[in-house]
């Protein structure tokens, strides 16, 4: 048997080229639903202080949120705002329920989430998780919870 030499490969010894993400011509980029979620911040600040039940409550709220901002800035204050949003649904329905009107003038996709943190269908770690989500896969599994939903009612 004779072993031929043989040259090497012209890319031999050369990083890898990383492909750039496609993207369909006319499509724009769909937002992380965390992005999504910084425009209603301010909403969902106010729904948050209104569920606490006392003036020491809001106060307490209030201050954390104040140091988060300052100390750990602007992201890292909307993933706490988003879970204790979560925690607020999650403690008025163990209270008596979280009712359609404490809901008003939230997002749909905001009002989803609550609503099936607060139901139980959700657990909040699966919803936090939702902010590294882009807004199409959000959108898709909230019906999909919701049709779980039905079919256990049926």
């Amino acid at each position: 048997m004779v072993m031929m030499a043989t040259a090497p490969h012209p890319t031999a010894g050369k990083l890898p080229l990383s492909l750039a993400p496609f993207q369909a011509a006319g499509r724009t980029v769909e937002p992380l639903f965390r992005d999504w979620l910084a425009a209603h911040r301010d909403v969902l600040f106010r729904w948050t202080m209104a569920r606490a039940t006392d003036a020491d409550s809001r106060r307490a709220i209030a201050e954390v949120a104040v140091s988060i901002q300052r100390l750990r800035g602007p992201g890292e204050f909307l993933s706490w705002l988003y879970g204790a949003a979560l925690q607020s649904a999650l403690h008025a329905a163990r209270d008596g329920g979280l009712p359609e009107t404490a809901l008003v003038g939230l997002a749909p996709e905001l009002r989803s989430v609550l609503r099936l943190v607060a139901h139980e269908d959700m657990r909040p770690e699966e919803a936090s998780a939702l902010l590294a989500q882009r807004m199409g896969y959000v959108r898709s599994r909230l019906v999909q919870t919701r049709l779980r939903q039905r079919e256990t009612v049926f």
